[in-house]
């Protein structure tokens, strides 16, 4: 407390000095108007001078409260027994010390420490230090607050738990005032006090402290502290990052060729150099984003709902998507140039390579899609697989899966039907893909591969669909899973075929399991077809019904009614009935057709003998 007294006497001599600087707490009368005042003929310098002085002093004080808050070095005893001295010092070198106050001043201790080392950093124009001391200031400041509330809460929760005899308006109260009072002290200091002059030293930092990767990489680590609405960093990063792309853009130094179809296509127009940097940025960001979801996912072990992560990630492809088109739109406005011009070796070597551009720009978007897709696909499979319940997949599940494949099988023949590919002195010098000849690589190969192994699948959920026992169409079932079969056993020869397919291992794997579940998935809808084919008299019945029934029941699912049905019983039984337990039901049926029976023959035996025929 003596040390803090005198920190704070320091800051009060440096509102006194009156200089005009970025100094935090200045302000008020500064005392210059006083005639006793001995520094009132003192010049700017020598008060700036003065106030660097203080400040140096303030921060070697804060950093020394910050030393003795976190110091587990024991304190000297006062005593003079050298004997008991020596026999205690085996057992304290042996105990951990631990620090003289609590974690709550410790951390204040180091927020008030790092406050004053930006302060001086600020001073000295060393930016970066300034940002990097006030990010951690504000950080300690944030969770004092939170803390706080924490303590309040606990607090509140073990005053609920107290005996009726504990007066509610009593010492908690003002404990709750007192928590409430030093929550609004650290949140205005962080929002109000550091929040400016840190944003004041990301201004100077850009200006005229780093480069501009440096720049960008510390604006993204800092911009998540301060965000907000408004919040001018973030449009700093972007208009930053734009200069940045336009600078290498016209440079040529990145993204100057791409390669497509075995093909090294050179990018010679600004424009489409800008716009594939743009994408490159933005898949670097997704990616990102994406790899650090997937791990708070397996760290918490499910996706947290409620929160805007979701709708953060749809942004981001959305905007990714929108970059791949607008590089459509450029690579097209080009082609549309060329189309006017007579055909010649210059013109249809610039048009060979417009067109891989395009047909690059298209793949890589699908691609992206088609990534997506799949990812969302295996989710929901994987999903229904690790459910509580024995039926599998739901109808709805499967019509979910089914359309899924369909989109991917549409993106999975676009992509076999892209442009480019081959040598300029191969191409005919059209640009459209239904007059151009297409081009057996390896890529048409493979991506003729995946359509088969997609017309597969599809074709296998689609008959999981006719086979649910809310459909029961067998036959088609049973056709579609051949048709399945068929397919992924083409698909499986076009795949081993392919050595240089991207995850053509894990496609293979993937592709024989299913394989492996079409063929039992086939047996499953045979028998149900034999089933549904024959009827049974106890089909109605519960297995726990039909113990002693040999009849195959048309669906033999059901075990026991669950709730039990209602069975009517007497009212005052005189004993159990045992042998109800083999007495079937009451077989309405064969008495109506015995009744038949006997009134056709005693239909037949009236008249005048009639009396004397009956037997």
């Amino acid at each position: 407390l003596a040390l803090k007294a005198e920190m704070n006497s320091v800051v009060d001599t440096n509102d006194t000095a009156g200089k005009e600087g970025n100094l935090s707490g200045l302000g008020g009368d500064n005392g210059l108007n006083n005639n006793n005042n001995p520094r009132k003929d003192w010049s700017v310098g020598k008060f700036r001078a003065q106030s660097m002085k203080r400040l140096k002093k303030a921060v070697k004080y804060a950093e020394l409260l910050e030393t003795l808050a976190l110091s587990t070095k024991p304190v000297p005893k006062a005593d003079n027994d050298d004997a008991e001295e020596e026999k205690g010092d085996a057992q304290d070198e042996s105990v951990v010390q631990q620090p003289p106050v609590d974690e709550h001043t410790q951390m204040e201790a180091r927020a008030y420490a790092s406050f004053m080392r930006g302060n001086l950093a600020l001073e000295m124009n060393q930016w970066q230090v300034a940002c990097t001391q006030y990010q951690m200031a504000m950080q300690l400041c944030e969770a004092l607050g939170q803390g706080i509330v924490a303590s309040a809460n606990a607090a509140n929760a073990a005053a609920g738990n107290c005996d009726g005899s504990t007066s509610g308006t009593g010492g908690g109260n003002d404990v709750n005032v007192q928590q409430l009072e030093l929550f609004d002290f650290f949140n205005s200091r962080a929002k109000n006090v550091i929040a400016p002059l840190l944003k004041y030293c990301h201004y100077e930092l850009q200006e005229k402290g780093l480069s501009p990767t440096e720049k960008i990489s510390f604006l993204q680590s800092s911009s998540s502290i301060i965000s907000g609405d408004g919040d001018p960093l973030q449009s700093k990063l972007h208009s930053l990052k734009n200069e940045t792309l336009q600078t290498q853009a016209t440079s040529g130094s990145s993204m100057s060729q791409i390669r497509f179809r075995e093909t090294v296509v050179p990018v010679e127009t600004k424009d489409l150099r800008m716009a594939l940097l743009k994408i490159q940025d933005l898949k670097s960001d997704w990616e990102e984003k994406e790899r650090r979801g997937k791990q708070n996912n397996n760290n918490t072990g499910s996706r947290s709902e409620g929160n805007g992560g979701d709708d953060d990630d749809d942004a981001k492809f959305m905007e990714l998507l929108s970059g791949y088109d607008d590089a459509v739109s450029l690579v097209n406005k080009e082609l549309k140039q060329l189309a006017a011009l007579k055909s010649g070796p210059a013109v249809n070597a610039k048009k060979f390579q417009l067109v891989n551009l395009l047909g690059y720009s298209k793949y890589q978007k699908l691609k992206l899609v088609m990534g997506r897709n799949e990812e969302l696909t295996n989710g929901i499979i994987q999903k229904s697989k690790e459910g509580d319940d024995d039926e599998g997949m739901t109808l709805k599940h499967l019509e979910e899966v089914a359309h899924l494949y369909d989109a991917l099988l549409q993106d999975a023949r676009a992509v076999a039907s892209l442009p480019g590919g081959g040598s300029p002195d191969d191409f005919d010098g059209e640009t459209t893909t239904s007059s151009s000849a297409v081009v057996e690589d390896e890529f048409y190969l493979e991506a003729n591969a995946n359509v088969l192994r997609l017309r597969s699948l599809r074709c296998y959920y689609l008959a999981r669909m006719h086979a649910s026992p809310l459909v029961h169409k067998y036959s088609e079932a049973v056709a579609l899973l051949d048709q399945a079969e068929r397919l992924a056993n083409e698909a499986l020869e076009e795949i081993g075929a392919c050595d240089q397919m991207e995850n053509g291992d894990a496609l293979l794997e993937s592709l024989e399991e299913v394989a492996a579940e079409m063929r039992g998935e086939k047996c499953r809808v045979l028998a149900l077809s034999y089933l549904s084919k024959s009827s049974s008299t106890g089909s109605g019945k519960c297995l726990m019904q039909r113990l002693h029934d040999y009849n195959i029941p048309s669906s033999p699912k059901s075990i026991a009614h669950v709730p039990p049905k209602l069975e009517p019983m007497a009212c005052k039984p005189s004993f159990f009935d045992v042998a109800l337990n083999y007495v079937s039901e009451y077989p309405v049926d064969e008495l109506e057709r015995a009744m038949e029976e006997y009134n056709g023959v005693e239909a037949a035996s009236s008249g005048i003998l009639g009396w004397f025929r009956r037997g």
